[in-house]
């Protein structure tokens, strides 16, 4: 059956009450005028990857979320691997950035900061919205890790999801420049001769276009388009389609507050689960 796009909104006090299908998002809360910070690729070294892997293939975040009340289950069958992006470790080393070449990058790299908060808060704090969302909508999520606290190279990352059979690897991050007055929210997208699965790009630039259609229409972000990385370990190692999400930039004063707000939060999690939704409809 069709999926329907209306709104979708998650109540972080444990009540979740959307329509029937795939929902959009809540009214849109603000403007918001972004760069693409790139998350550097973490190491090959894939030290506990499979003990990782295990942990993250889990239940739904509560008991109730598989009791629907009747709700359609539209995204039934779906599984979709959430990659809230970085997480805070004393680790470090190389890994190689595709399985075509022996080029490295760093491994374990920290992320942007805000004035009250930092990237791999706002990107866990939002997969986890997200997640609630997707189940509530029938899809088994697997998260690529679960606390800020967490050391995972982007080539475990990229394992997760391709060990799970994911449809569909979001990646959640939050942005950094040094001009403060830059703003926006922008979707990365694999691309390029590293790829190690070349099939990919088409279904994740699509996906990647219409997620980013619809996470700005929930927050009235401004929209600065896709953007095409070669360079990236967990796309160049991905096996599935994989997008990531550059949710608005923490270096900019407005952006940073907006990210910190739990109903904004809400927002860009409920557009990504609306864009997952239409994603699959489309045929992918």
């Amino acid at each position: 059956m069709a999926l329907k796009r209306g709104v979708l909104t998650v109540l972080l006090a444990g009540m979740l009450c959307c329509l029937c299908g795939c929902g959009k998002a809540a009214a849109p809360a603000g403007s918001a005028d972004a760069g693409s910070a790139e998350q550097a690729a973490p190491s090959g070294s894939a030290e506990g990857s499979a003990a990782v892997t295990e942990e993250m293939i889990d239940p739904p975040l509560e008991d109730e979320a598989s009791d629907t009340g009747g709700q359609a289950q539209p995204l039934a069958g779906i599984v979709i691997c959430l990659d809230p992006g970085h997480g805070v470790t004393s680790a470090s080393g190389q890994e190689r950035v595709s399985p075509l070449s022996q080029e490295t990058k760093a491994a374990y790299v920290s992320g942007a900061a805000g004035n009250s908060q930092t990237e791999e808060e706002v990107n866990l704090a939002v997969a986890q919205l997200t997640r609630a969302g997707l189940e509530q909508l029938g899809a088994q999520v697997v998260m690529t890790r679960q606390t800020n606290e967490a050391t995972v190279s982007n080539i475990e990352r990229a394992q997760i999801a391709n060990n799970a059979g994911a449809d569909l690897c979001v990646r959640i991050h939050a942005d950094g420049s040094e001009d403060s007055s830059v703003f926006g929210m922008s979707m990365q997208v694999p691309a390029g001769g590293l790829l190690g699965t070349p099939e990919i790009e088409q279904p994740s630039a699509r996906a990647a276009e219409i997620i980013l259609e619809e996470v700005t229409a929930a927050t009235g972000a401004r929209s600065r388009g896709l953007a095409p990385r070669s360079d990236l370990t967990g796309f160049n190692w991905s096996e599935v389609p994989c997008v990531l999400l550059e949710m608005g930039f923490l270096s900019n004063p407005q952006e940073d507050a907006l990210l910190a707000t739990d109903e904004y939060r809400q927002q860009i999690a409920s557009g990504i689960v609306s864009g997952v939704c239409r994603w699959i409809e489309s045929g992918r």
